[in-house]
């Protein structure tokens, strides 16, 4: 861990997403990061020439999509050992995006100057969230919106998940070695639920829409249950969950807002 200057905030500066996708990928895992990353970038909606800035952009491929999609995206991240990843994907895809190394907490830009702003699945690690909501509310033009995606660590997936892992405990008195899916992982500093994410992003900014992602990712055999499925069966069933989802935040797997500044104080 290194120490961010002038902010008193501990930030890992080498940290790697290698151990973020488990070896074995089942198609509920790969459902819910295609659509996490659909489902987010599918709010962004820049005319061209929009200012984009994308808050831990990791290896930069949701910044290209937004270049694609006619934006002028800017790359932010903290860690230099992704930012070497995050140069050879936009130096491999052709496309126009510039990667700045900074931290959510400070950023290193001026005041109204971003027309979107996208902060997907990084909330979660950054040490003061709350502080980032008000960088974000600095950095972002009056008129201009914000698209956050994270977490939720109490979806309906993760309940009944903790449930049935305590219950087999208490019948099998045996302790099991492997990290469920409901627990919190060692790269994540807070964990989030749909109150707790309502509460940090109205913080400094409005909530214009709240809707959910995917429904039952980390329930007890999903994983087996959609592994064993046809494929395209497998792949409907979890659209229909997810368009569930949509209506109900507070037990989807990931929760998305999509905020406005705060309207000014006469």
């Amino acid at each position: 861990m290194n120490l961010a200057e002038g902010n008193k905030i501990e930030v890992d500066l080498d940290w790697n997403d290698d151990g973020v996708v488990p070896p074995k990928v089942t198609p509920d895992l790969v459902f819910l990061f295609d659509r996490m990353i659909e489902a987010t970038i599918e709010k962004i909606d820049p005319t061209k020439g929009d200012r984009v800035l994308d808050i831990g952009c990791g290896r930069a491929v949701d910044t290209i999509q937004l270049a694609q999609k006619g934006g002028k995206p800017v790359g932010l991240e903290p860690s230099k050992t992704m930012l070497g990843h995050s140069k050879k994907c936009v130096a491999d895809s052709g496309t126009c995006v510039d990667l700045v190394q900074g931290i959510a907490e400070n950023l290193p830009f001026g005041a109204d100057c971003f027309d979107w702003i996208m902060c997907k699945g990084a909330l979660d690690h950054f040490p003061d969230p709350y502080k980032t909501m008000q960088e974000i509310s600095r950095v972002l033009k009056p008129e201009g919106k914000a698209v956050i995606s994270i977490a939720n660590f109490e979806s309906l997936g993760h309940r009944l998940g903790r449930r049935v892992h305590y219950l087999t405990k208490l019948i099998s008195r045996k302790d099991q070695d492997k990290r469920q899916a409901w627990e919190t992982p060692p790269d994540h500093i807070y964990r989030f639920d749909y109150p707790l994410i309502k509460q940090v992003v109205s913080s400094h900014l409005d909530i214009e829409e709240a809707s959910g992602i995917c429904l039952l990712w980390g329930a007890p055999m999903w994983d087996r249950i959609t592994s064993t499925m046809p494929k395209g069966m497998a792949f409907f069933v979890m659209g229909v969950l997810d368009k569930v989802a949509r209506r109900f935040p507070s037990v989807s797997d990931v929760v998305l807002v999509k905020c406005c500044q705060k309207p000014a104080q006469s």
